[in-house]
């Protein structure tokens, strides 16, 4: 029987397959689809007092929706402990270079998705995790390992949608010219050819629509850089 980590792995080296003909020819552009909003939708209160958690600092904000994404995701079956699995918090400027900024400010978590009793990779709930943090109201997306850099490990990086203290280059990751609403994988190309979203589109949310973030796969890119933010494109491959 082929193993989950296998599978996924196949997987995942189809859709890139893909992505590289339909991307090569051009071809590739996110659509948007009608919007219907998901259960489980919930405002998050505008609450930024700075606090500590298993020793990352995040706000109040970005606290109240891992917890309400905890709950939707324990529901479906998930049993990691969210606030256990915290790796990186916000305000975290400089601390780690691969994070190109995006930690910086705040509404920004990394997550481990391991199994806290014997380091493995938990395959089977990380989709699970992944659209729950998105019906909380986070970009959220897998970084395998070495996908960063040589050695980098395996979590899920989360950016806040609508908070109000992101880094400029964390706010590039919602609707900039990589960014999740674009339907991408929220990674700066130095070719300037945005990266497919592997978990499917974004979860839009109403209360995310009246704040300005809509479905905006399909649109044009309103930034004048190629990294899609008022500053120079950042040196990642």
């Amino acid at each position: 029987m082929i193993s989950r980590a296998l599978l996924s792995g196949l997987l995942s080296a189809l859709l890139t397959a893909t992505w590289l003909v339909t991307a090569g020819a051009g071809a590739f552009t996110p659509t948007p689809t009608p919007f219907v909003e998901p259960a489980g939708c919930w405002e998050p209160p505008d609450d930024y007092t700075r606090l500590w958690v298993n020793g990352a600092l995040l706000n109040a904000r970005t606290l109240a929706m891992l917890d309400h994404a905890q709950a939707l995701y324990t529901a479906s079956g998930g049993t990691l402990d969210l606030r256990l699995a915290i790796v990186q918090g916000s305000y975290n400027a400089g601390a780690v270079a691969a994070s190109f900024g995006t930690h910086d400010g705040g509404g920004a978590v990394d997550l481990s998705v391991r199994s806290r009793a014997d380091w493995s990779v938990l395959w089977d709930e990380i989709p699970l995790l992944i659209v729950a943090l998105r019906t909380a109201g986070f970009a959220a997306w897998l970084r395998d390992a070495d996908e960063l850099y040589r050695g980098s490990p395996i979590h899920i990086h989360a950016i806040a949608i609508g908070d109000a203290e992101l880094s400029e280059a964390a706010r590039a990751q919602i609707d900039g010219t990589f960014g999740y609403l674009r339907g991408y994988d929220g990674l700066p190309q130095i070719n300037g050819v945005p990266r497919p979203d592997r978990h499917g589109g974004p979860v839009i949310c109403a209360w995310m629509v009246a704040r300005g973030f809509g479905d905006l796969r399909g649109q044009p890119n309103p930034y004048p850089t190629p990294g899609g933010t008022t500053i120079p494109l950042w040196p990642i491959p």
